[in-house]
C-alpha cells in the first residue's frame, strides 16, 4: 500500500512527497470489523494492524477466509468477485477506507490516482459502491471529500512512466542553470 504525493513545484512541474502511510495502523469501526482485525493478529503475527496488511493480496486472501472459512490466493479471490460478495464488498469498502483517510491527511483535491498492484488487478474494488460510499463518509468532511475526484490507474507500469516525468524534469532544470550535466 505505497502512497505518495504530488505537490506542485510553482515552475510547471511536480515534487514527490514519498509516505510511509501503509504501515500506519487501519481503522476497523464496528464489531464485525474488531472480530476480523483480532482474526488478522492470530494470523500474521503483527503488534498491530496495518494498511499495508488489510488492502493487499495477501489481506484479500485472509478477509475472503475470514469471511468464507475458504483459502484460496489473492487471484482466485478476485476471480470470484460479483457485486452482492461480501468479500468485494468488505475489500471496497476497506480500500475506500484507506484512500479517504489518505486523502484527508494530504488534502489531496487535485484528485487521488489510485495505481497498481490489487486494484488495477481487480479495478471492481475501486469502482464498488461500497468503495464510493466508504471514500465519501465523513460526519464533518463530505463537502471536501465530494469534491475529490478518484482515478484508477490500470497501467502497471505507471511508476516507471512517473519516475522518467521526473528524471526529464530534473534534466530540463539542469539545463536552464547551465549545467554541463551529461556533456561529453
Amino acid at each position: 500500500l505505497g502512497m505518495a504525493a504530488l505537490a506542485s513545484d510553482g515552475k510547471g512541474g511536480f515534487i514527490p512527497v514519498s509516505s510511509e502511510g501503509g504501515h500506519a495502523n487501519f481503522p476497523f469501526v464496528s464489531k464485525e470489523e474488531t472480530d476480523f482485525r483480532d482474526f488478522l493478529l492470530r494470523h500474521v503475527h503483527e503488534e498491530y494492524v496495518t494498511g499495508n496488511t488489510v488492502v493487499s493480496g495477501k489481506g484479500l486472501s485472509l478477509l475472503h477466509y475470514f469471511l468464507t472459512d475458504e483459502q484460496l490466493e489473492p487471484k482466485e479471490v478476485a476471480a470470484r468477485f460479483s457485486p452482492d460478495s461480501a468479500t468485494l464488498d468488505w475489500a471496497s469498502r476497506f480500500y475506500g477506507r484507506a484512500c479517504r483517510n489518505y486523502a484527508l491527511t494530504t488534502l489531496s483535491l487535485g484528485g487521488l490516482y489510485v495505481a497498481g498492484g490489487i486494484a488495477a488487478q481487480s479495478p471492481l474494488l475501486v469502482r464498488h459502491k461500497s468503495f464510493e460510499k466508504e471514500f465519501r463518509s465523513s460526519t464533518t468532511m463530505s463537502h471536501i471529500l465530494g469534491q475529490i475526484p478518484v482515478f484508477l490507474i490500470t497501467d502497471q507500469e505507471s511508476g516507471l512512466w512517473g519516475a522518467a516525468f521526473l528524471g526529464l524534469q530534473r534534466l530540463r532544470e539542469d539545463n536552464k542553470g547551465g549545467s554541463n550535466a551529461g556533456k561529453g
